[in-house]
C-alpha cells in the first residue's frame, strides 16, 4: 500500500506547478504530509528527478489536443537529448541526433492530465555506459542534466526580460535546444510551462507565453560575427545562477557580464569576489535586418577549469 502511496504523493506533487495560491497552498498541504507521515517514506519519492510540461491554448478556453501535445513531448526529448550529448561529448553545439543520445537521455512519461505531462529523469543505461568519461554525478541521468540546462535557459515568466536577453549570449547548443521547441510549431498560439524537480530536491521552473516564444524565434534568427577568444585578469562581480548571468570587472574597472553554461556555476561560486584568470568568447549579433548588437559576451573559462561546452559552431539548420 505504502508504495501505491508514494506514486501518488509524486504525481500530485509534480502535478501542481502553478504559481497561482491554490497551487502553492495545494503544494505546501502536500508537503506538510510527507512530513507529518514520514513512515510512508513520501520524502524520498517527491525528491525524486522528473519534469513537467504544460500547454495551454489561452484563445480556446486552455484546452488543446492530444496531437499538440504529443508533438511537443517529441520537442522536449529532442532538446533535451541534444544538451546531454553536447555535455558528454564536450562541444558546443550538436546539430544530428543518434538513436543512441535518445536513448541516453531517454524521457519516460510518468503521469499526464489535462495539457500536462510528467516524465521520468531516472538512468536508463548502466552507470559504467552511460557515463565513460565520469561527467555526470553519481545517480544523476543524462536526462535529468539536459532537463536542467532546458529549464534554466527559459525566463521564468512574463516579466524576466533578463533571461530573454542572456538567451542570446549562450552556447550555439543552447539556442538550437529552445529553437528545437518553439519553431514551427503546429500551433504557435500555446503557452508553455515547464518545471523540473532535481535529484537533490532542488525545483527549477519556467514559463514561454506564445508572445515570448514569438519574440525568440525573431531573435534567433541572427548571425554572430567578430568572435574570438579573449583571456583576462579580474574579478567575479556576481552571479545569478538562474538567469546563468556572470558579472566581471576588468582592470580597467569596467564591468561585462554574458552567460555562463551549468558546468561552471560551481566554480564562479567559489570564485566570487576574488582575482581570477578567465576566458570568454566575445562576439557581436548581427539581424537579418543588418543591426548589428552590442558586444556580447559568454564564460568558457575560470581559474583553469574549462566550460563543458567550449566555443563551436554556429546555429546552423539541421542537416
Amino acid at each position: 500500500m505504502s508504495n501505491d502511496l508514494r506514486d501518488m504523493y509524486a504525481r500530485a506533487l509534480q502535478t501542481t506547478e502553478g504559481s497561482d495560491p491554490l497551487s502553492r497552498l495545494t503544494r505546501s498541504g502536500l508537503q506538510a504530509a510527507a512530513v507529518k507521515f514520514s513512515g510512508l517514506g513520501l520524502l524520498p519519492s517527491a525528491a525524486g528527478p522528473g519534469l513537467n510540461f504544460r500547454l495551454a491554448e489561452p484563445t480556446s478556453g486552455g484546452l488543446i489536443s492530444a496531437n499538440e501535445v504529443g508533438d511537443f513531448l517529441q520537442r522536449v526529448q529532442k532538446a533535451v537529448a541534444r544538451l546531454a550529448k553536447a555535455r558528454r561529448a564536450r562541444v558546443a553545439d550538436v546539430v544530428k541526433l543518434l538513436p543512441l543520445d535518445l536513448e541516453l537521455a531517454r524521457l519516460d512519461v510518468a503521469a499526464s492530465s489535462a495539457g500536462s505531462i510528467v516524465v521520468d529523469l531516472q538512468p536508463h543505461v548502466p552507470a559504467a555506459d552511460e557515463d565513460p568519461d565520469g561527467l555526470a554525478s553519481a545517480g544523476v541521468s543524462w536526462a535529468e542534466i539536459g532537463a536542467v540546462e532546458l529549464v534554466r535557459a527559459l525566463p521564468e515568466g512574463p516579466e524576466d526580460d533578463a533571461s530573454m536577453d542572456s538567451l542570446f549570449s549562450a552556447s550555439p547548443v543552447v539556442r538550437r535546444a529552445v529553437a528545437d521547441l518553439i519553431f514551427k510549431l503546429p500551433n504557435p498560439h500555446l503557452d508553455i510551462s515547464l518545471a523540473v524537480q532535481r535529484r537533490s530536491g532542488e525545483r527549477i521552473a519556467s514559463s514561454l507565453s506564445a508572445g515570448q516564444a514569438e519574440t525568440l524565434r525573431d531573435r534567433l534568427n541572427i548571425i554572430r560575427e567578430e568572435r574570438e577568444i579573449v583571456r583576462m585578469q579580474g574579478r567575479l562581480d556576481g552571479l545569478r545562477t538562474r538567469r546563468q548571468i556572470f558579472y566581471f570587472e576588468t582592470p580597467a574597472g569596467a564591468e561585462i557580464h554574458g552567460f555562463v553554461d551549468e558546468s561552471l556555476v560551481s566554480i564562479v561560486k567559489a570564485h566570487l569576489d576574488e582575482e581570477v584568470e578567465v576566458a570568454l568568447e566575445s562576439f557581436v549579433l548581427r539581424s537579418a535586418a543588418g543591426k548589428r548588437s552590442q558586444r556580447r559576451y559568454r564564460l568558457i573559462e575560470v581559474a583553469g577549469q574549462q566550460s563543458q561546452l567550449p566555443p563551436g559552431s554556429e546555429l546552423d539548420e539541421d542537416e
